[in-house]
Parts: structure tokens; C-alpha cells; sequence
């Protein structure tokens, strides 16, 4: 799986891009997971994102890199992301976006990179 930063990455905001995986990479459960550390990620251009799961929902929000994350919602709505990405753990095709407003990136899973 390939994770990147797109400063200039849609109209709207700078989005964060989780793409090229296999089904099985799709899956997962933990507190906070340090997502560019995993095995079979393959961080591009020094891109850095924590998934957390905290008490409030923040999506994105910056840390103190340029290229450097952090992901944080309830345990409720990773839940809901889980429901989203749970297609693409069985060989899906396309595209998701897993957080958008109010963060300061998108995040978008794409099994190709397009969207």
C-alpha cells in the first residue's frame, strides 16, 4: 500500500492518498496506529498519518511536518470508516473518501490512486 500527501490534490482541499493494496492490507483494529510504520506501507514523499481513536472527532489535522498527519475520530464513526473500507478488504474497485470537512487534508482510499 502506498500513502502520499497531494498538497494541490482536488479543488477543494490538500488530500491524503492510501492506494496500490491488497485486499488484505484494507483491515484493522487498534487505539492509534501509526499508519506509515506498517510493514506494507510504503510512505511517499516522507508522508506521515496517525489513526486515532479519540474522544471527539477532529478528521485531519496537521502535525508538525509538512507531509505529516494525524487522523482522529470516535469509536463510533471509525466504525462507519470501517464500513467504508470493508468492500475494498474483499477485492473492491475504485475509490473512497474516508474524511473530508471540516479536516485540513482529505483522505481518500483508492485502489488505483485515480479518483
Amino acid at each position: 500500500m502506498k500513502l502520499e500527501y497531494l498538497a494541490d490534490g482536488s479543488p477543494d482541499r490538500p488530500l491524503i492518498r492510501l492506494y496500490d493494496f491488497t485486499a488484505a492490507e484494507a483491515g484493522g483494529a487498534a487505539e492509534r496506529v501509526e499508519f506509515h510504520r506498517l510493514p506494507f506501507v510504503e510512505p511517499v514523499g516522507g508522508c506521515r498519518l496517525a489513526l486515532v481513536c479519540g474522544s471527539w472527532d477532529q478528521s485531519v489535522i496537521r502535525g508538525s511536518g509538512r507531509a505529516e498527519f494525524e487522523c482522529r475520530f470516535t469509536a463510533g464513526n471509525w466504525d462507519n470508516v470501517a464500513g467504508l473500507v470493508e468492500p475494498f478488504a474483499a477485492s473492491a474497485v475504485g475509490f473512497q473518501w474516508l474524511a473530508g470537512a471540516p479536516g485540513e487534508a482529505a483522505l481518500l482510499l483508492s485502489v488505483s490512486g485515480q479518483w
